[in-house]
């Protein structure tokens, strides 16, 4: 019996190494709100066209709708990875998300979700607070799922300038 348990081992182990189970973030929408010389910028879809984002400054304003799917597994915890330049809030079902053990703190970007939840949507909202001489700001995500695979990252480049508003 031992030998076709270690004989099975590595088809469990190999399962998630193709990627199949790991866990999914896809950016559903994605919008700035930028105030330039009293030109709003509002409103424009840029999921699909990142490349396409206006050039941010400080007090500009991104939002995220995220979906994340557990690929089949349980979502276990969803991580916002992201230094001071950003000021964030997440938006989120109360009711998919744990308030137990110390996985979950909503200040510092971190949810852990209650048993049974395969896919939630997220909101984050950001606003950039700084912008270092070279320009890089970047919102990132981490999502883990129960299974035992390595969980999804997702990070979207904002270009941005060190003006000052006036």
């Amino acid at each position: 019996m031992k030998k076709r348990v270690l004989l099975l081992l590595p088809l469990f182990l190999g399962a998630c190494s193709d990627g199949g189970e790991s866990p999914i973030i896809k950016i559903e929408k994605l919008s700035v709100k930028v105030d330039s010389d009293n030109n709003s910028v509002e409103g424009e879809d840029y999921a699909n066209k990142m490349d396409n984002l206006p050039t941010l400054k400080v007090g500009d304003e991104v939002e995220a709708l995220l979906l994340l799917d557990g690929n089949g597994a349980e979502l276990k915890t969803f991580k916002l990875q992201n230094d001071e330049e950003l000021a964030t809030k997440l938006i989120y079902k109360e009711e998919e998300v744990s308030t137990e053990g110390n996985l979950m703190d909503e200040d510092k970007g971190q949810l852990r979700f209650k048993d049974g939840v395969t896919q939630s949507q997220v909101i984050v909202r950001a606003t950039i607070e700084h912008v270092d001489e070279n320009g890089d700001v970047k919102l990132e995500f981490y999502l883990s799922s129960k299974a035992e695979c390595e969980g999804a990252e997702e990070v979207i480049g904002l270009k941005t300038t060190n003006e000052k508003e006036n």
